[in-house]
């Protein structure tokens, strides 16, 4: 599969606008391998992203040892942000931690004006959700890739 993966990337000149998104799994337990696979892929110029951050219990050793460019701030704390301490805790220290590190930070679910303002104030990089834009088929944009 990785080497089919691959061979599609160097079929593509546009590589650098994809990121891969990580989620956690049995793999993460052999950190060379991931980091191998982080280290492939960025060489191809696509940027990777640690999803669900927030959601396991060792997100932060991930944060650590590997190559990522993003974290998405699991929807759990972002859908409460707006209206409970302990989640703005919670991402604020994520957002802190993130930065220090030189990564940039992403909120899932933002599905209202108050959850997009509150990771505003929280420094967050970027949103996701339904308030910023329901999903939209890829078709629609760029139909020339089911030509």
């Amino acid at each position: 599969t990785l080497e089919m993966l691959y061979s599609k990337f160097d079929e593509f000149e546009y590589n650098h606008n994809l990121t891969i998104e990580l989620l956690e799994t049995e793999e993460f337990k052999d950190y060379k391998r991931v980091y191998d696979f982080c280290m492939k892929v960025r060489s191809y110029g696509i940027k990777i992203a640690l999803d669900d951050f927030g959601a396991g219990y060792s997100n932060f050793s991930h944060a650590l040892n590997l190559p990522i460019d993003f974290i998405k701030i699991d929807s759990s704390l972002i859908s409460k942000i707006d209206r409970d301490l302990n989640s703005r805790i919670m991402v604020e220290t994520i957002v802190g931690l993130a930065h220090k590190l030189k990564i940039q930070t992403i909120a899932e679910f933002v599905s209202s004006k108050e959850i997009l303002d509150a990771a505003k104030k929280l420094n967050v990089d970027f949103a996701q959700g339904y308030y910023i834009g329901k999903p939209q088929e890829i078709k629609k944009y760029i139909p020339y890739l089911f030509d």
